[in-house]
């Protein structure tokens, strides 16, 4: 046991446990996941994350690590989650309180005990056939620890099994990102309506940010963006004191998270009104954005999207000849939204059919050095018979 001042076992956190969905779709997301590992033939999983990289934590525990944390997945018990993320060396402080799941082992930052913890757990399952998700974000520090047992272990990457297994949104799933969607939303006009002649960037994100707070954030899925002026074609930056000028085409970007989950959702405006050149690139855009979204529905092939994408962009070529060496052009881009970006769909991964209860962000782009950045983005959602914004405010400002 981790010695501490306060008490943290699950008789002591079960009156303070928050959690955004009930304790059966957990325990259902465990089934699920223990029958792909039968099929896959595995005798345990683990699942590793960090504070910047808990999609697959999150979405098994509800829990997000200060540092990092990993889940041991059992074939026919409970998980046990391991963590070294422990605040003020009081696990009951440190979002213990946040997981359903009872078996919760703290341990020091100390790479060999957290790997000695999850040493333990496999040799008392008698593990043989071992999964991992998120070995990308697993240190070289205690993956050498746990490399030190593959002469008794066989390593199975499990990673694209979670992406599969998390693809498809639960009904309540859906609720809280469509709240999200709402929230974001909000924001964002409130970003947009604030985006005048003379306003300071960093203003701006305050207020969207407020806003977001306001309705019930837990925190912001990324850092919220503003961008304008000389770096306006950068696409990401952070926020400055610079003000903004009549013309200038100004890119937001921004999305609230809840127990996890996030949104993401883009605009672009010029302030006083486009000229012919800015008119002719967001104009791309927005065709592109109605073109793609009116193609989104169950069954659709994502290469279709990715291939009329492509007939959109060779249609726009003379943007190259316009602005040589200087301009990216995607039309078709898209990454899943959930408790992270790499489920599906995303642009690269296997090509998939979308299916209804799909979320993703669909971002057609234009960015332009010492243009500007053009996008147009919302969190979509399939629905049985075609598309749906989560987070629906108006698409031009220019």
């Amino acid at each position: 046991m981790y010695s501490s001042q306060v008490p943290y076992s699950w008789e002591v956190r079960k009156k303070y446990v928050e959690l955004p969905f009930d304790i059966e779709e957990y325990h259902a997301r465990v089934r699920n996941i223990q029958k792909v590992m039968a099929e896959r033939g595995v005798d345990a999983l683990v699942i590793f994350g960090t504070f910047s990289d808990h999609s697959d934590l999150v979405y098994v525990s509800n829990f997000l690590p200060t540092t990092r944390a990993a889940i041991v997945v059992r074939k026919e018990k409970d998980p046990v989650l391991v963590t070294d993320a422990i605040l003020h060396g009081e696990p009951i402080n440190s979002f213990s309180y946040l997981t359903w799941i009872h078996d919760f082992i703290p341990v020091p930052r100390n790479p060999s005990i957290f790997a000695g913890a999850l040493k333990n757990l496999l040799e008392e399952e008698r593990a043989r056939r071992v999964a991992i998700s998120g070995r990308d974000a697993l240190p070289m520090s205690i993956w050498q620890e746990l490399e030190g047992l593959a002469g008794r272990l066989e390593w199975v990457d499990f990673q694209f099994e979670m992406i599969k297994i998390k693809t498809i949104r639960s009904a309540s799933e859906v609720k809280l990102m469509r709240k999200l969607g709402r929230m974001t939303a909000r924001a964002m006009q409130q970003a947009v309506e604030s985006t005048k002649e003379n306003a300071v960037e960093c203003e701006i994100v305050a207020s969207a940010n407020k806003v977001m707070y306001e309705q019930g954030a837990h925190d912001l899925f990324f850092p919220t963006i503003v961008n304008s002026g000389p770096k306006g074609g950068l696409k990401h930056s952070y926020p400055t004191k610079r003000k903004i000028r009549r013309g200038d085409l100004v890119y937001l970007d921004m999305g609230a998270m809840m127990y996890g989950y996030g949104c993401d959702m883009s605009r672009s405006v010029v302030v006083g009104g486009a000229n012919q050149d800015q008119k002719a690139v967001l104009d791309i855009i927005l065709n592109a954005y109605k073109t793609l979204r009116n193609m989104m529905r169950p069954g659709v092939l994502d290469s279709k999207l990715a291939e009329k994408g492509r007939e959109l962009e060779r249609e726009a070529e003379f943007l190259k000849t316009s602005y040589p060496g200087r301009i990216y052009l995607g039309l078709s881009g898209h990454h899943a939204v959930g408790t992270g970006h790499a489920d599906l769909p995303t642009t690269g991964f296997p090509d998939i059919a979308l299916q209804p209860n799909m979320t993703f962000a669909f971002e057609p782009m234009a960015h332009i050095l010492d243009f500007g950045t053009a996008v147009l983005e919302d969190m979509i959602l399939i629905t049985n018979d075609g598309s749906e914004s989560m987070t629906e405010y108006e698409l031009v400002h220019w």
